[in-house]
C-alpha cells in the first residue's frame, strides 16, 4: 500500500511538472515564432510562456485531483 502511494505520488508530481513546463515552453515558442522577433515580441513571448505555464499547472492539478479521486474509490 505504501509503495503504491509512493508511485502514484511521484506520478502526480511528474504530471504537474511536465504539463507546467511543457505548456509554458510550447506557448512561448509559438508566440515568439509568430512575432516579429523584436524586443516586444520576446517580451510578449515571455508573458505568453508564463500564461501557458499557469494554464498547464491548472490542467495538471485537475488531472492529479481526478487521479486521487479514482484511487480512493
Amino acid at each position: 500500500m505504501a509503495l503504491r502511494f509512493a508511485v502514484e505520488f511521484l506520478k502526480s508530481i511528474a504530471i504537474i511538472i511536465a504539463l507546467t513546463l511543457g505548456m509554458g515552453f510550447a506557448v512561448e515558442i509559438v508566440v515568439f515564432a509568430l512575432s516579429d522577433r523584436d524586443v516586444s515580441g520576446a517580451f510578449g513571448s515571455g508573458l505568453a510562456g508564463i500564461a501557458g505555464g499557469i494554464l498547464g499547472l491548472v490542467i495538471a492539478v485537475v488531472i492529479v485531483l481526478r487521479r486521487i479521486a479514482d484511487i480512493e474509490d
